[in-house]
């Protein structure tokens, strides 16, 4: 047997990004890619080509990212486990390739910046850490070693370089503000506090001007601090006989208030800054509220001395608008665009001339529990996630509907055969089963697990879903258009239910469990037919096309395929020697399947012949989920960062289609005797869904750029109180009622 060439698999599309890192996205000046970090690795995105690669070497996720000035070096810092040292890695961007690193900073490194003219790059510590490192850029090492703050001082956040000057910088954080400057030669810095007169404030995010003059600050208050920088004497940090100092907390001016409580601050304080030409100014805050705003001229700051409040009016807002998720950076693209990234893991374009606001890009915020594509339809696919259900288009690759459920996870989504409704199972025990289009609620069984749902399967001809439960119970229920019953529970496992196929005749499914077996379930007589056993902890199961032979893998990185009539073990393969396998998906003829892995790996395996005849490994964490298109094309894939990536399979790889059926024989149909009677019942076979919604409609309703974002009601109904005020204590008033 020969074994097939190993091929590279290429991503058609990737959807990631980790929006929780602040100041985290930047795009470079030349190239016009944006760079973000991505679990452990960077990614580097063009928009217009819609190509994106990876820049791997951090061994845990990523928590800083700074671009130099003229786009040709990278800096990215990252976290680390209790204990262990955090990096600093120098990248050059051109070559992707690592030039420089120290790992002086313990477990966390909490922000980077290069400073002027990339002279040095300046990183600080983590709450574990808190110390100021620099890095020389000419000589690639570092040069000296600080603690960031006073004793009396929280914790720095985040710093600032001088646009002019490369010697100095500026920290602000927790009570914290403080100017630095870097005596090369002497190998050592020098600090001066910056006077807040008797403001204390958590400061967020800094700016200074271009003409190094002022710096302004973002605080955990919700105001604006602007501070005069008065830098010029290396040695002293400042001007001898001056320092630096505040000039005022700013918030925005409410004319319909009377003075003294005209002051509005921003909600769960200021997130991100941008410093405009004009003196204005572009705020996000931590509720999602984008602002340009510009220094009041009618009103001198010096008048202010009496306002009642610490903040003073002293900004007017010109613009206005909202984004969902706390804004954590601002990107300049043009004069006029900005990128707006946020901690929901979604890209926004603003135009601040014409006011425009677009989404651009947009992912899971935590891990991609299951991937689904309809029956023998692959323009779309939904993935279900953290709180919500997302419907994604394939060719336009963006995201067309979302389905909310708040605080709960949805832990898989299936379409029915006809494409009329999306069933979905959740970790708060309910069923949930919506229609494809405008995301409205069909039905909700609740309670049907009582320890939240694990797993589904819908049967082809959408009259019966089984679902299986964290308490180890495979449950069937009968599905009408006005009725859902449960027709029966079948118990063997003793762990939860991770996995669920049905066989394509409707007779039979099975069910893999974290105990070690997977059991084939007789769905008609409601009985157990056969039992596999192996020492894993199975995370996936699947029928072959055919219902002959099934697949499982499990945590102990084995893919394992075994005969349905007797159980028999069949084929072994060893597709991780050290990681679990976490999902498989075949192909609709059986030729070619995809195994994903913790070992961050995708494998594209050959079924007959065993082999690996493709690889991916574009993922930066844990690949949880897969699915595989009914034209055997591409496949999709989900991990635990939320991130998914679109692959394509190579053509000779797409599989050879299926013979056929022979011609079948049918008996004739006789006549019947006597008057035929129309039945008086409707059993619920006429009724349609309303509207005659399908997912194939889906693509064409939504416009280009468009998200349908529907919240899905609470299932729980709330007992309506008595209309009688005695009913409720069951007082009887009058005694002759007794």
């Amino acid at each position: 047997m020969s074994t097939k060439e190993c091929k590279q698999l290429q991503p058609q599309a990737i959807f990631g990004i980790n929006g929780k890192v602040e100041n985290g996205v930047r795009q470079h000046p030349i190239t016009q890619a944006v760079i973000f970090p991505l679990g452990n690795k960077i990614g580097i995105a063009d928009f217009k080509k819609n190509t994106q690669d990876f820049v791997a070497g951090h061994t845990n996720s990523i928590s800083c990212l700074d671009l130099s000035k003229s786009g040709k070096y990278i800096a990215s810092g990252q976290v680390n486990h209790m204990g262990f040292r955090g990096y600093v890695i120098v990248w050059d961007y051109e070559t992707r390739k690592e030039i420089g690193r120290h790992d002086l900073h313990k477990v966390k490194v909490q922000a980077i910046c290069f400073t002027a003219e990339e002279r040095f790059v300046v990183s600080i510590g983590g709450k574990d850490d808190g110390s100021v490192i620099v890095f020389d850029m000419q000589t690639f090492s570092p040069i000296c070693r600080q603690p960031a703050s006073r004793a009396i001082s929280g914790n720095a956040l985040t710093v600032r370089p001088l646009h002019s000057n490369p010697f100095f910088f500026l920290t602000a954080g927790d009570r914290h503000l403080r100017l630095w400057s870097i005596l090369r030669e002497q190998k050592k810095l020098y600090v001066q506090d910056v006077q807040l007169a008797s403001k204390s404030r958590q400061f967020y995010c800094a700016r200074i001007d271009k003409k190094d003059e002022f710096a302004y600050l973002g605080s955990g208050t919700g105001d604006i601090i602007k501070i005069v920088l008065n830098c010029c004497d290396k040695d002293n940090v400042t001007r001898p006989g001056t320092s630096s100092g505040i000039l005022g907390a700013f918030g925005t001016h409410n004319a319909r208030k009377p003075s003294g409580r005209d002051c509005n601050r921003y909600v769960n304080g200021v997130r991100a800054l941008y410093v405009l030409e004009g003196g204005r100014l572009l705020i996000g805050a931590g509720d999602g509220e984008i602002q340009l705003v510009e220094e009041r001229t009618d009103v001198p700051l010096i008048n202010f001395r009496e306002y009642p409040g610490p903040t003073w009016p002293y900004l007017r807002i010109i613009k206005s608008t909202r984004v969902s998720g706390r804004i954590s950076s601002f990107v300049r693209s043009t004069n006029e665009k900005f990128y707006i990234c946020t901690d929901t893991n979604e890209i926004y374009m603003l135009n601040i001339q014409s006011w425009v606001l677009k989404l651009l890009r947009t992912c899971h915020a935590k891990a991609v529990y299951f991937i689904t594509f309809p029956k023998n339809y692959g323009a779309v696919f939904a993935t279900a996630g953290h709180e919500s259900i997302r419907i994604w288009s394939s060719s336009r690759k963006q995201e067309l509907l979302r389905i909310m459920v708040y605080n709960f996870n949805c832990a898989a989504v299936r379409f029915s055969q006809d494409g009329t409704s999306i069933v979905s199972v959740w970790n708060d025990g309910i069923i949930r089963a919506f229609t494809p289009m405008t995301g409205r609620l069909i039905y909700a069984i609740p309670n049907a697990h009582n320890k939240g749902c694990s797993a589904l399967a819908v049967a082809s001809t959408g009259r019966f879903i089984v679902t299986g439960g964290i308490e180890g119970q495979v449950r069937v229920w009968k599905i009408e258009p006005f009725r859902q019953d449960l027709v029966g529970v079948l118990k063997d496992h003793s762990g939860p239910i991770t996995s669920l196929d049905i066989n394509y005749l409707d007779t039979e499914v099975i069910s893999a469990c974290t105990d070690g077996s997977c059991v084939i379930w007789d769905i008609n007589r409601m009985t157990r037919k056969q039992v596999v056993t192996a020492n894993t902890q199975f995370m996936s199961v699947l029928y072959f096309p055919t219902g002959v032979q099934i697949l499982t893998c499990g945590s102990d990185g084995r893919i394992i395929y075994w005969m349905v009539y007797n159980g028999a073990l069949i084929r072994e393969l060893t597709a991780s020697k050290k990681s679990s396998v976490n999902c498989l998906s075949m192909n609709a003829t059986g030729d070619y399947f995809v195994s994903v892995g913790s070992d961050l790996q995708v494998k594209l395996w050959d079924y007959n012949s065993g082999d690996v005849v493709g690889v991916g490994s574009e993922h930066a964490s844990s690949v949880i989920s897969a699915a595989y298109s009914p034209s055997g094309k591409t496949f999709v894939t989900g991990s635990t960062d939320g991130s998914l990536i679109i692959w394509d399979v190579p053509k000779e790889y797409w599989g050879q289609p299926n013979p056929p059926d022979g011609p079948s024989y049918s008996l004739p149909k006789a006549a019947p005797k006597g008057k035929t009677v129309a039945a008086r019942v409707d059993s619920g076979t006429r009724l349609k869904t309303q509207n005659d919604e399908n997912i194939n409609g889906l693509l064409k309703a939504t416009p280009k750029d468009d998200i349908c974002c529907v919240e899905c009601p609470p299932c729980a109904k709330k007992e309506a109180k008595a209309a009688d005020p005695f009913a409720e204590c069951k007082i009887v008033p009058d005694v002759r009622k007794c």
